[in-house]
């Protein structure tokens, strides 16, 4: 009876320890493994923040590049000719005997026209451009840019309230609409550009043209020329989303949808 009694404290003893060490090996288990994922989400997040520095600055260096192609391009087409013209008027009314008072208004007019070219150039040099300006309002004068060359129409559409954006997500959000802009401009064939601006839960942005369009099944114009997957791309690295939809001879729509933290 004694006996018995021993060897159920015995097992009892036993099972006890055996759940206790089996629980301690789970613990332990447990433990190392949210600390394994635990650093695995840090290798993560510090992949993506360096990700996410990269596509920045990548986003800064661009939309720097592209505002100083698109400032030589002014300069030549619009001050150069402009000051071209005044030159030419002024040799005119040099060879004259008498004062032309029409001639020397248009030669005021042209070269105050060209002063006011350079003064909208040295504005859109500054690198905090960007940071004064709202999104909506960047946007309007890169608009304002192609409208000048006169082969395209473009306007931007807002509805709701202006929300504003982070800072850093406003700069790859602006160099996302830059981008689809300047490949309507290189390979669109397009007359008319319509960018929307949809202020709800989220920001929702279209880009539409009325080009040519491609076929969305050729999926090497995602990857190369067309730059699109580069778009899709950055549109994930802020939390957004990037949809591209374009029939041949019916023009491309970008809808970009953007949090605004």
């Amino acid at each position: 009876m004694l006996k018995d009694h021993y060897n159920e404290v015995f097992l009892a003893v036993l099972l006890t320890t055996v759940i206790f060490l089996f629980l301690s090996i789970t613990i332990v288990f447990f433990m190392l493994y949210f600390q394994k994922k635990k650093f695995q989400y840090a290798k993560e997040r510090d992949e993506l923040e360096k990700q996410y520095g990269e596509q920045l600055l990548q986003s800064r260096l661009e939309m720097q590049e592209q505002t100083f192609d698109t400032i030589s391009q002014e300069i030549h087409d619009n001050v150069g000719q402009l000051l071209s013209l005044a030159k030419l008027q002024l040799s005119l009314l040099e060879k004259q005997e008498l004062s032309d008072n029409v001639l020397i208004t248009e030669i005021k007019g042209n070269v105050g026209n060209a002063l006011t070219d350079l003064r909208d150039i040295a504005k859109s040099l500054s690198t905090s451009r960007i940071q004064e300006l709202s999104l909506v309002q960047a946007v309007e004068q890169e608009l304002q840019r192609i409208n000048r060359a006169g082969a395209i129409v473009g306007q931007v559409k807002v509805s709701g309230n202006e929300h504003q954006i982070a800072e850093q997500k406003k700069i790859i959000t602006f160099r996302i609409v830059q981008e689809s802009l300047q490949n309507i401009l290189k390979h669109a064939q397009a007359t008319t550009i319509a960018v929307g601006f949809n202020f709800v839960e989220q920001l929702n942005i279209t880009i539409e043209d009325n080009g040519i369009g491609f076929s969305i099944d050729e999926k090497e114009k995602m990857d190369t020329g067309l730059g699109l997957l580069n778009i899709v791309k950055r549109a994930k690295l802020i939390m957004g989303e990037a949809t591209i939809n374009s029939v041949i001879n019916h023009g491309t729509k970008i809808t970009l949808t953007i949090p605004y933290v």
